[in-house]
């Protein structure tokens, strides 16, 4: 090492320069010019699998209230099916699936979405968290469980954490 004032030799472990009296600066470590990438808090790793399995068994369960609705009522118009009542325009096995098949309609259209975004997050798709969003804020509406799974899916997903998970556990993610 080298007196940066006078140039003399000097020792490692010196704290002032033999020749000249200076003080010995220590050399400065070079900085590195790779940017460092913030940690990822891994504890956001739990609330997306909780978050992707309540989509999952909530989309399920809808689904299958979809289709027991539609049974149940296709099952009631069958039943009436000899029933006919002199004056009306319509008959009464017709109304009772029509609207199995709308209950049946609405259920499996909201519940759906939300099997197909629990996939989507479990797996880490880059359409995931757009549509999970959606419906997340779709879901407050519905009280209490959807209001609950509503602003839990917000949170998880526009957090600063839940967004650095995602954005890393995306770019490792198989295609």
């Amino acid at each position: 090492m080298y007196c940066t004032n006078c140039g003399a030799t000097i020792s490692e472990a010196g704290r002032f320069c033999s020749r000249c009296g200076a003080q010995i600066q220590p050399p400065s470590t070079p900085t590195s010019l790779t940017p460092v990438k913030p940690a990822i808090d891994e504890s956001m790793g739990t609330h997306f699998k909780v978050l992707s399995w309540l989509y999952l068994v909530f989309g399920a369960l809808g689904a299958i209230a979809g289709v027991s609705v539609f049974a149940f009522f296709s099952s009631i118009g069958y039943g009436l099916a000899g029933l006919h009542l002199e004056g009306l325009p319509f008959r009464f096995p017709h109304l009772a699936s029509g609207i199995g098949f709308l209950i049946a309609m609405v259920l499996l259209i909201f519940s759906v979405p939300g099997m197909i975004a629990g996939y989507g997050l479990l797996n880490f798709r880059n359409w995931a968290k757009p549509l999970t969003i959606v419906l997340s804020v779709l879901n407050l509406i519905h009280p209490p469980f959807g209001t609950l799974l509503g602003i839990y899916g917000l949170w998880v997903l526009l957090s600063r954490r839940g967004e650095l998970y995602f954005q890393e556990k995306m770019a490792t993610a198989q295609p």
